[in-house]
């Protein structure tokens, strides 16, 4: 009380008692969930006829790869699933292997996500989310041997989300992270559901030209999202 009192003594209170801090095994506070929401439950997006860029929507188990700055020129590294942070390669996960770990290993993310700190004076963090497929994931539907990533967003905290063509532009090209393929980017959406997915059916898969999952189109300034997927894949592989 007496601390409280005075306002070098609130100050001291809040610097030890005032702020959480996130734990290691606890979802990072300033990430959100991967969860893009289907054309079907937001149809009125066909009516903007403003260019979108359309990805592919990749068969796997959704990744989120983030860093922060901490005190003393700390950066604090997250490995995350779709709803679980691993605070360690070691903590076990669904999966034979803890593959998210394996994938920050494989692209050297800890690296890149420092390198791009460095970069960038004004972020305080920087957030990479994709999706780890191939071998035993997800009924392993593209036939590799081995896993793989691909990254379908770049975040940061000044920038917000990034233009997906930028994000393949930066993280392919300066740092040898693949993202997802890129079919169109100046798409024109047609005026019915029915005739979006004709178009996702109407061109095989990047990764091994069978029939692919779906698209996920997003607006030029990455503000608004949405997935379609093919009735005749989910048939296929999750019935």
């Amino acid at each position: 009380r007496w601390f409280m009192q005075r306002e070098w003594g609130r100050k001291l209170m809040f610097i030890f008692f005032g702020k959480k801090k996130d734990k290691k095994n606890g979802w990072p506070s300033w990430v959100q969930k991967t969860d893009e929401e289907r054309i079907e439950n937001m149809p009125w997006n066909l009516k903007n006829k403003e260019p979108w860029i359309v990805t592919e929507k990749i068969d796997g188990s959704s990744t989120t790869f983030t860093m922060k700055r901490g005190k003393f020129k700390k950066k604090d590294f997250y490995v995350c699933s779709r709803n679980v942070c691993f605070d360690s390669v070691d903590k076990p996960c669904y999966y034979d292997t803890n593959i998210y770990w394996d994938m920050a290993q494989k692209y050297h993310i800890f690296e890149v996500l420092s390198q791009l700190l460095d970069s960038m004076p004004n972020a305080e963090w920087v957030t990479i989310q994709g999706e780890t497929y191939g071998e035993g994931v997800q009924k392993n539907t593209y036939g590799i041997s081995g896993r793989k990533f691909r990254a379908f967003n770049l975040i940061t905290s000044d920038q917000g989300r990034w233009n997906s063509c930028d994000m393949k532009n930066l993280l392919e090209n300066k740092y040898n992270i693949p993202c997802v393929p890129i079919l169109n980017d100046n798409y024109i959406l047609p005026d019915t559901i029915e005739e979006l997915r004709e178009y996702v059916n109407s061109q095989p898969s990047v990764i091994d030209g069978e029939m692919k999952e779906g698209i996920v189109c997003r607006s030029l300034d990455a503000t608004q999202s949405f997935k379609c997927v093919s009735p005749e894949y989910l048939l296929k592989y999750h019935s």
